[in-house]
């Protein structure tokens, strides 16, 4: 019975998903017809429709559905990881450390000088960089003490939230840029970004798929995935690198967008079950989707103006949080 609505999940949402890409390619503040987008798509037709899908929509829907599956998956390995399912991909620090790397590359001003791609490197190897300062400080004994990870973690989240407080401050007239990256958003989507931030993105997010038997059994405790042949320590490396490399990658593109890596994983597991080998991609695919309508959204609501895409996904995510938490709450 599981098996059988995994299908049809994934059925479901690669339909929407393709659907969806259409739809989004079409909607905007200059909409494309159907004709239009086809013929642009050849490179043919009026050089405006040409531009707008090519140098505008087509690399931001992408890099929507690319940030939203990583989420996806990162969230659903996090959860099983943590054996927590409201864990989310940003709750190792990863994300803090990168927003101190863009803030600082925004005040140095490289964006001025047309180095955005180096604001975004930057980011990414702070994010990095935090994590590998996490994992140092939690190794005791040769092995990887979660507990321990997930409060340094903590830990160093909170102070970096005070250095980004800081920077905040000294931004000035650079603040807006700064808070782009603290409330998500995909307004700075182009070919080069997304090219580079694929390639760590999909390593990690592969890396993460590999390692769905194991998590599968270390569901059921540490000490019982070892008896079951499970290399418990493998997958913790495995899990956490993955997924922070993952991460890093989407927060250095799009900034911190939050509730898409707790939700779709979250949900999901109430229809398909916990089966990570199918959950995992199931869960890439319902963030992708998510994130691409949020960015939709974000771009057409409030038209000329554009809400950031964490705006969105906030005021989705935060009641269902809340329901989930009472809901829980109430369950004996």
């Amino acid at each position: 019975m599981r098996t059988q609505r995994a299908w049809l999940a994934a059925v479901i949402l690669l339909s929407g998903l393709g659907a969806s890409v259409l739809l989004c390619l079409l909607i905007g503040a200059v909409p494309l017809s159907l004709a239009e987008l086809w013929d642009a798509l050849r490179g043919r037709g009026e050089e405006t429709a040409r531009v707008i899908l090519w140098e505008l929509r087509l690399p931001r829907v992408l890099t929507a559905v690319l940030v939203g599956g990583v989420l996806g998956c990162v969230g659903c390995a996090f959860q099983g990881l943590l054996r927590n399912s409201l864990a989310d991909p940003y709750i190792v620090g990863v994300s803090s450390g990168a927003a101190v790397g863009a803030a600082v590359g925004v005040l140095l001003g490289w964006h001025l000088r047309g180095w955005g791609w180096a604001v975004a490197l930057l980011a990414f190897g702070s994010g990095l960089l935090t994590l590998m300062l996490a994992l140092g400080l939690s190794r005791q004994g040769g092995q990887l003490r979660i507990p321990s990870f997930l409060l340094v973690g903590v830990s160093l989240s909170a102070s970096l939230w005070g250095v980004i407080t800081l920077l905040l401050v000294l931004a000035g007239e650079d603040l807006s840029r700064v808070l782009y990256w603290l409330l998500g958003g995909l307004l700075n989507a182009d070919w080069t970004r997304l090219g580079w931030a694929s390639i760590p993105a999909l390593l990690g997010c592969g890396l993460l798929v590999g390692q769905a038997r194991a998590l599968n059994l270390y569901t059921a405790g540490e000490e019982t995935a070892q008896h079951l042949g499970a290399q418990v320590e493998r997958l913790k490396w495995a899990v956490l690198i993955g997924g922070a490399l993952a991460t890093a990658a989407t927060v250095a593109i799009a900034g911190i967008i939050g509730f898409v890596g707790w939700m779709t994983p979250h949900l999901l597991r109430r229809v398909v079950g916990g089966d990570h080998r199918a959950l995992m991609p199931l869960s890439a695919l319902g963030g992708a989707l998510l994130l691409l309508w949020a960015d939709t959204l974000a771009r057409t609501l409030a038209r000329p103006v554009e809400l950031p895409v964490g705006v969105i996904t906030a005021l989705i995510g935060a009641p269902l949080f809340l329901w989930v938490m009472r809901s829980e709450g109430r369950s004996p």
